[in-house]
């Protein structure tokens, strides 16, 4: 089953073929990858590879994996939200939740809008709980998990080694019945 998202300003679909060429737009970008460098992509052919991926995962029954693209109501894809299944069964299980988002549309709420909106599907099919990390320094990213209604649980120290040394690393959670 395709999911399409609506928020105001905002659809998270299911990846299409076509959307390589914006994805590797932002996975190209060092801007954009720099606190996700394991999703840098150097050529294109690696970005088909991921869409495609992203769109087998679309029939796994049960599905386990949800990449969606963020797409403006204009129709441009702007970024990517992930939910994953961690623990548990789909129906009720933990979903780990990441994102990206272009550098041109940072510190406009897209983020969070995305965020919020993925939480509140993935809660609405059954989730119980759904955890997210980044790096400590990563105030942006920290400010989305925040608002879009996450809580810290642990700062994890010296936890993630980035840019030749040992970093900490915010973990963040929500529960279903907290959400719903």
């Amino acid at each position: 089953m395709r999911i399409a998202i609506e928020t105001p300003r905002l659809i998270l679909r299911d990846h299409v073929p076509e959307d390589a060429g914006a994805l590797h737009a932002i996975l190209s970008s060092p801007a954009a990858t720099y606190y996700i460098p394991s999703m840098y992509h150097e050529a294109l052919d690696e970005t088909r590879r991921y869409v495609e991926a992203a769109i087998r995962d679309i029939d796994a029954s049960p599905r386990l994996r949800y990449n969606l693209a963020i797409v403006t109501r204009e129709n441009r894809l702007i970024g990517e939200v992930g939910l994953h299944l961690i623990d548990g069964e789909p129906e009720c299980g933990h979903y780990g939740l990441g994102y990206y988002l272009h550098p041109d549309f940072w510190n406009r709420g897209f983020t969070t809008e995305a965020a919020g909106a993925a939480l509140g599907f993935i809660f609405k099919n059954g989730a119980f709980r759904v955890s997210a990390s980044c790096l400590a320094e990563n105030l942006g990213s920290r400010r989305v998990l925040e608002k879009s209604g996450m809580v810290q649980e642990a700062l994890l120290r010296a936890h993630t080694r980035h840019d030749g040394e040992w970093k900490d690393c915010a973990v963040y959670r929500a529960f279903a019945e907290d959400r719903i």
